[in-house]
């Protein structure tokens, strides 16, 4: 599935690359996660719709096995408590600097103390591009006509390679075209016609990129190279472009003699390049340092997460801390992220650790970077190649990494702004007003897991989900209703439930509102969906409620159209909007 994914992503990753330069359940887990060696929170400052200052921080932590509470600390001061791995500090002071830690209770007993970090809130200078998570499209206008391309002396440059065809000896032939543009503004319009650098006929390129290497002033082109037949090559292809100069091969075979596929490029704080390179027919990554033209691999560094079949392998180096992401080979359908982190290249990796949340929302994970002092994630949501297309197709979802002591998480936000001079701020679409709240089930559960686990903000592969007992009534839809404890609006509905790779399967639902938790009105009828994995549910009734009942008509296969309540398992609910 890889060789056809690709081609979506060739340009999708020189936009990446040139914004990157300008700046409890118990059930069956396809890996194994262990804990940190050091417990951690993580703080991540974010607006609220309507706010102009950032003056919210959310705070998560790892769950540990041995632990039913958790008490959260700002500022020595104890704010509140949760059962699961996140909360929300609301309406904070702004320009100021909170501290926070964590503690974790097991029968009232305290059995660990995450590590403190801190997190400010501002106001940011200036308004930026406002992105949607929902369908992948800017909900503001460019404020401006800004360079493209990579600066590179007193020109901008623009690289592209493109799958053509072209005419070859008076026969058209299919290939890959490498392109050069240069503009003295980097402005739309100003750019001279591409020049021809490179053709390749009859080949395959996947995962490519363009990073400039400071050492050399020469731009240089990664890809997974493949003969048009077959997928059996896996070879590596290294370029090296000197600006309005030629292109030049250096490595154009399997690195080393192992073979490749799913590559990328990382580059040290001290400009040596590493290539991140899936090995062993896609079992194994292997690590190998770069010569410093960035063209040729000198030495295998280290194999890591041996055995997992992961894809598009990423490094991002925080605090001197490297972390590995990846997500996990499910076709057009999402899949997990996870990462594992070490302080050496060539040393120990910790076992792999989940984050975000079970489906990595709706989306693949691709690549992370920093944009001006943020982090970034970029995942792709594959919905115009699914048997039941979603209505805005391919596109990233974007979401915020924060990092601390080896442990990172990663978070869903309705929208992300792309501030000058920030970098990247995360805009959640109300207050969360389900999470820590009161639920009730309407059914019994598999092993008496109680209801509460789709209101504590934990939807991790890993993390505990609601499953309809076998001992239930049948024939009639089961049915949780959630207490928000008050009344509120609300603008959005986030629903996390449960994925069997190969058996994806659509929740039939519908949601309902009230006041007094006996008259109920429909807010959101799901009993046609098709969606898999995690909903985004835009909510536009501008009534209040107090209470919100969730109805499960059926848990049905995408792939056969059968039944698949065997799969059945909701991770979390969550509703966002403003209490009254």
């Amino acid at each position: 599935m890889n060789k056809v994914k690709n081609l979506f992503l060739f340009s999708f990753i020189w936009v990446c690359v040139l914004s990157t330069l300008s700046s409890f359940a118990a059930h069956t887990k396809d890996i194994t996660t262990e804990s940190t060696d050091v417990w951690a929170v993580t703080a991540t400052a974010f607006k609220l719709v309507g706010e102009k200052d950032v003056r919210n921080i959310k705070l998560n932590w790892m769950q540990l096995e041995d632990a039913d509470l958790y008490k959260i600390y700002r500022d020595g001061t104890l704010i509140g408590e949760a059962k699961g791995d996140t909360y929300d500090d609301y309406g904070l002071a702004n320009g100021k600097t909170f501290t926070y830690y964590v503690e974790a209770f097991k029968n009232g007993q305290k059995v660990a103390t995450a590590i403190s970090q801190q997190a400010s809130t501002f106001t940011p200078i200036g308004e930026g591009r406002v992105y949607d998570n929902l369908n992948g499209k800017y909900i503001t206008k460019a404020t401006s006509d800004k360079p493209q391309g990579m600066q590179i002396g007193d020109l901008y440059f623009s690289y592209k390679i493109e799958n053509i065809e072209k005419e070859v000896d008076g026969q058209k032939v299919k290939g890959w075209l490498v392109t050069e543009s240069y503009s003295k503004t980097g402005l739309n319009g100003s750019w001279s016609t591409p020049r021809e650098l490179a053709f390749y006929p009859n080949v395959k390129f996947e995962g490519n990129a363009f990073r400039y290497n400071p050492k050399t002033g020469k731009v240089v082109l990664s890809s997974h190279y493949e003969d048009q037949s077959g997928y059996v090559a896996a070879k590596i292809y290294l370029a090296q472009i000197t600006p309005k100069g030629k292109l030049e091969v250096g490595t154009m075979e399997r690195p080393l003699g192992h073979d490749s596929r799913d590559q990328s490029l990382f580059i040290d704080d001290d400009n040596t390049a590493y290539l991140l390179s899936a090995t062993n027919t896609n079992k194994d990554i292997n690590i190998y340092k770069l010569d410093e033209s960035w063209t040729k691999p000198v030495t295998l560094v280290n194999t890591i997460c041996k055995g997992l079949h992961r894809e598009t392998p990423a490094i991002i180096k925080r605090d001197g801390e490297y972390y590995f992401f990846s997500s996990k080979a499910s076709g057009w359908y999402p899949s997990q992220t996870v990462y594992t982190a070490s302080s050496d290249l060539a040393g120990e990796w910790t076992p792999v650790k989940e984050i975000g949340n079970n489906t990595t929302f709706d989306a693949q994970f691709n690549r992370i970077s920093m944009v001006k002092n943020t982090c970034g994630v970029w995942s792709y949501h594959w919905g115009a190649q699914r048997k039941y297309k979603t209505p805005d197709g391919n596109f990233p979802r974007i979401s915020i990494a924060t990092f601390n002591k080896g442990y990172a998480s990663m978070d869903y936000y309705r929208y992300v702004e792309f501030n000058e001079q920030y970098g990247l701020i995360p805009i959640q679409n109300g207050k969360n007003l389900t999470l820590n709240t009161t639920v009730k089930a309407m059914v019994p559960s598999v092993k008496g897991i109680k209801a509460d686990c789709i209101i504590d903000g934990a939807d991790l592969n890993s993390s505990a989900y609601f499953q309809k007992s076998s001992n239930a009534p049948t024939g009639a839809p089961y049915m949780f209703i959630i207490d928000m404890q008050k009344e509120a609006n609300i603008s959005e509905i986030n629903i996390s439930t449960r994925l069997v790779n190969g058996s994806e399967a659509a929740y039939k639902y519908t949601i309902e509102g009230s006041m007094d938790g006996k008259s109920y009105k429909m807010l959101v009828d799901g009993r046609q969906n098709w969606q898999v994995g995690f909903l985004i549910l835009n909510i536009e009734d501008p009534a209040s409620y107090r209470y919100l009942r969730l109805r499960v008509y059926g848990v049905v296969n995408v792939h056969k159209g059968n039944s698949a309540m065997w799969t059945d398992g909701i991770y979390e609910f969550a509703a966002f909007g403003t209490p009254q």
